[in-house]
């Protein structure tokens, strides 16, 4: 009885038969053309992952330098995430308000972002791939009645 499993096994696996080509893969030769070769490749999983130029610690210095909260929207505090796709060649694309807060802070939001340098770009296997990214940027607003030494004491 073990003997015969043994034998099944064996043949299932593509060993000693008859059957032997008959259960190997068969080769086919690839369809893609040129054109698509050179087509752009975008990856929302990726190897190295796009970075703003300094990090992340350089990044939050910059949208601290640039983030100013609009007078239309000074007590409305979110935060507003924007959707880009960060090109092989570092650029900023395809700006999109992914999650909105209020109409200003989205304007203001997406002034700053537009106004990023060229990011270092991400990559897979080596390659340089276009990368979609979502930065959040938050917006504290104004508290009404108070003064700022008033609010660090609570």
């Amino acid at each position: 009885m073990a003997m015969c499993l043994a034998c099944l096994n064996a043949y299932a696996q593509g060993g000693k038969g008859k059957n032997k080509k008959r259960n190997q893969p068969k080769q086919v030769k690839s369809a893609t053309t040129k054109t698509e070769e050179n087509q752009r490749f975008m990856c929302e999983i990726f190897e190295i992952s796009p970075q703003f130029p300094g990090g992340d610690k350089a990044l939050m210095e910059f949208l601290k330098k640039e983030v100013r909260q609009p007078d239309e929207a000074k007590d409305v505090k979110g935060r507003v995430v924007i959707g880009v796709i960060v090109e092989t060649s570092g650029e900023l694309t395809h700006f999109k308000v992914a999650r909105s807060v209020h109409p200003a802070l989205d304007k203001e939001a997406l002034r700053v972002v537009k106004k990023m340098p060229k990011w270092i770009p991400g990559s897979i296997y080596g390659k340089l791939v276009a990368v979609k990214y979502n930065l959040v940027i938050a917006f504290k607003g104004e508290e009404k009645g108070e003064t700022e030494p008033e609010r660090r004491d609570k």
